[in-house]
């Protein structure tokens, strides 16, 4: 997996800007974009208005990983609420708090919440 930073040029709002995110972060912005029914440029804006002091790329991260961080959190609710029989709770892995977290379908947990 290349984590290298890949800048891209986008137009929000009418005005001309770059983005420089790796392409694990673009992706997820795709993803969640889709997920939303907007477009990446609009979903940028989104960010762009509510980034405060931040750079964009650096505002387009922490988005990224607050919006992934409630999944996993709203993932760990149901969990713990349901009690699967034969699923562990993503606390009991080997997982550390700051390792990977297991693969979670997003509608999937979004449906059963």
């Amino acid at each position: 997996m290349d984590s290298g930073i890949v800048k891209r040029s986008v137009l929000i709002k009418g005005r001309k800007t770059s983005v420089s995110l790796e392409d694990a972060f673009w992706n997820a912005l795709r993803g969640i974009a889709a997920e939303r029914q907007v477009s990446t440029p609009t979903l940028l804006a989104d960010i762009e208005m509510n980034r405060g002091n931040a750079n964009l790329s650096s505002a387009v991260r922490q988005f990224v990983i607050n919006y992934l961080l409630a999944i996993n959190e709203e993932y760990r609710k149901i969990i713990a609420k349901q009690g699967h029989a034969g699923v562990q709770h993503p606390a009991n892995t080997n997982h550390t708090q700051n390792g990977p977290a297991p693969a979670v379908d997003v509608q999937r947990v979004r449906a059963a919440s």
